[in-house]
């Protein structure tokens, strides 16, 4: 008698990889099997259900995750000899195409341990926090603009730099064909970072 199970029930959910030693974003399209590389992209964020805890990551695996009861509340650090640090999970959704492929970006997971990363994950909750109550049942949509050099003790690493572009309705955050994303006020410079103009048009974005 077959065994009733199937390979991919649809429950997992692919990501999207930031290199931060070399300040590089990666994906793979659907069914294939090698990563490609996209440059600044577009994502929409959902701040509101993004997820804190412990991570550990094993070459060749997948990561183990120990999230964190509550925002408020820090889980112990779990037991043994596995280098766990602390991290987060956040879904994100794109609308730009693979490179190589006919298939969008789409619903990803996206998560890391790396500081630097960490680092741009708090100033943009922080952001997402102070502007919530006036854009309520939205979800902001971050372009990243580029990356910044942070020297450290083991060399140097990538801080992406990600601003804040609009706010979209949660309930149509997947209606890529009708939806233009609202636009917020930006400051005087137009919140670009001169260094590192964005690549496309916030027109393209339609979640």
């Amino acid at each position: 008698m077959p065994l009733n199970l199937t390979v991919g029930d649809g429950d997992f959910t692919p990501f999207i990889k930031y290199n931060a030693k070399a300040g590089r974003w990666y994906v793979k399209a659907e069914g294939a099997t090698e990563e490609v590389e996209i440059i600044n992209p577009l994502l929409a964020f959902d701040m509101e259900h993004i997820r804190t805890g412990w991570l550990f990551y094993q070459e060749g695996a997948g990561p183990q995750k120990v999230w964190d009861p509550s925002p408020t509340q820090m889980a112990p650090r779990p037991a043994g000899p596995q280098k766990w640090k602390r991290g987060f999970e956040v879904m994100v959704i794109g609308n730009a195409i693979v490179p190589g492929s006919q298939s969008k970006v789409g619903l990803r997971e996206f998560s890391s341990t790396a500081g630097n990363v960490i680092s741009a994950i708090l100033r943009m909750h922080a952001e997402y926090e102070a502007g919530m109550a006036a854009n309520a049942g939205k979800v902001p949509v971050y372009a990243c603009t580029g990356v910044k050099p942070i020297n450290g003790a083991y060399g140097t690493n990538y801080e992406p730099t990600f601003v804040l572009r609009s706010w979209v309705d949660r309930a149509r955050v997947a209606d890529f064909d009708t939806v233009v994303c609202e636009q917020p006020k930006q400051p005087a410079n137009g919140g670009f970072d001169e260094m590192n103009p964005p690549v496309g048009d916030l027109d393209d974005f339609r979640p």
